[in-house]
């Protein structure tokens, strides 16, 4: 299935998982030693995380560009990700990750026609 979105959001959503992939293989640490890095995520943690972004997505797409109706898609995409987030005991989302998605949740909203003097609309509801 083809997910409605601009190449520059689809390139953040790329960027964002294989991020998320490569931390957890331990391709960004230093495993000196043999210590058993472990990210604090799984595979399928990461799956969920890109499911949620997919809906988010879709869930714009349908908007019309009805503001309010991007905000709401926002909210619950940010609160499924605090919670997805929190159930990996706040390892899936680290700096640079919350900056991806941040940058891809705001460029996806203005994208689907949210005109705000905001700089960052997931505020109000992010915990990462």
């Amino acid at each position: 299935m083809s997910i409605p979105a601009s190449p520059e959001v689809l390139s953040l959503k790329e960027d964002l998982l294989e991020s998320m992939t490569g931390f957890m293989r331990g391709e960004d640490e230093e495993d000196e030693g043999g210590s058993g890095f472990e990210a604090g995520y799984t595979q399928d943690d990461i799956d969920r995380c890109a499911a949620i972004i997919d809906h988010f997505l879709i869930t714009l797409s349908k908007t019309g560009g009805d503001g309010d109706a991007i905000l709401e898609a926002v909210k619950d995409t940010v609160l499924e990700l605090n919670t997805l987030n929190d159930n990996c005991d706040g390892s899936l989302i680290e700096t640079d990750q919350r900056e991806t998605l941040c940058e891809l949740i705001n460029t996806a909203a203005q994208d689907a026609g949210l005109e705000t003097d905001l700089d960052d609309v997931t505020e109000e509801w992010r915990e990462w």
